[in-house]
């Protein structure tokens, strides 16, 4: 993969060169809609050193959306709203006695993940820290969860504010100059992009020749955050995705035990819309699908019936695999897949 070669400077670019350019955790940033540089413009703002488009800073949080080309609006976000889909961490819990009992224990049972042991994006930051000395890294909707150390230089995105959020951006149009990061860690995203194939392009521009991808997927799963919620991938599908990567390691991050205790909740939750009964449905499925999770690493024939696929890879130096060769890389071991990374 070649990296971006920089277009020759401009009347615009010569006229801007007073003002400092943005960066964020030591990362360019670039404008969504045209990749120039961004620069800064005061407190509360970015501007696009080509198109002189604007974007506000919101409680000192970029939001950095190409309105043109996402399900969301620069707008929503400016009076410290935006997305309300997404829901991270959890409000206090006031109530008391045995209600307060009943949520702990809701609680504990959502909670429950799957047995299945496989490398998590640490590992995938540890295996690339081996390599390179001070990765930049970037996470596609972290949500309220930070990815290494102060010292790392990681940078934090989403769709919606959360504490540890340090930009707003949408994945069909990440605001990053090409050929900045060593990696890039994307958990439950690609279910949640409107084209994957092109978030896919964009995590394979913004990284650095051998440069590496982390990421993890639903496969068997029943929809979550409503209309945002917008595709699955089976195995080999999963590994299309990212045919532009060669293959470190790869698995089910969750198994058949996970995919029969979500398609029983999904089950009881569809037999009636009623309140009443969707709260005992919901406690219900809870309750049988945490021990089914529990089953999962007992089921080493889980990838045609996985709930969820991981993916770590490298950016091949050569053509994205193609169709034929793809077919041919289904194999019987990805069921139970790694539970380390190989050696650097």
């Amino acid at each position: 993969m070649e990296c971006d070669v920089v277009a020759p400077e401009t009347t615009m670019d010569r006229q801007e060169s007073a003002a400092p350019p943005a960066r964020l955790r030591g990362v360019a940033l670039a404008c969504p809609v045209d990749r120039a540089a961004l620069v800064e413009e005061g407190p509360d703002r970015l501007r696009c050193s080509a198109c002189a488009a604007v974007f506000p800073r919101v409680n000192g949080i970029p939001v950095l959306i190409n309105d043109a080309n996402s399900a969301f609006a620069v707008a929503d976000y400016v009076g410290g709203q935006g997305y309300g889909g997404a829901s991270y961490g959890r409000a206090a819990d006031r109530t008391s006695g045995l209600r307060r009992l009943g949520r702990r224990i809701v609680r504990r049972l959502a909670d429950v993940q799957s047995s299945i042991a496989y490398p998590g994006p640490e590992d995938a930051l540890a295996h690339v820290r081996a390599k390179t000395s001070s990765p930049a890294v970037l996470v596609i909707g972290s949500g309220g969860c930070r990815l290494g150390s102060a010292e790392d230089h990681v940078v934090h995105t989403d769709v919606a504010f959360a504490a540890e959020v340090d930009a707003i951006a949408d994945a069909h149009d990440l605001p990053f100059e090409s050929c900045s990061f060593d990696l890039v860690v994307a958990v439950a995203v690609f279910e949640h992009v409107a084209d994957p194939a092109r978030c896919a392009a964009e995590v394979v521009r913004v990284l650095r020749p051998g440069g590496y991808v982390y990421a993890v997927t639903p496969f068997l799963q029943p929809v979550h955050m409503g209309a945002y919620d917008f595709t699955r991938f089976t195995p080999i599908g999963h590994r299309r995705l990212f045919r532009a990567f060669d293959e470190v390691a790869a698995g089910v991050a969750m198994g058949a035990g996970s995919t029969l205790g979500a398609g029983f909740a999904g089950f009881l939750r569809a037999i009636s819309a009623a309140g009443a009964w969707q709260r005992v449905a919901g406690l219900a499925g809870m309750l049988a699908a945490a021990p089914l999770r529990l089953l999962d690493r007992f089921l080493p024939n889980s990838a045609d019936f996985a709930s969820g696929l991981w993916f770590f890879g490298r950016l091949r130096d050569d053509p994205p695999v193609s169709d034929r060769e793809l077919v041919t890389t289904y194999h019987a071991s990805f069921g139970r897949g790694a539970r380390k990374l190989p050696p650097p």
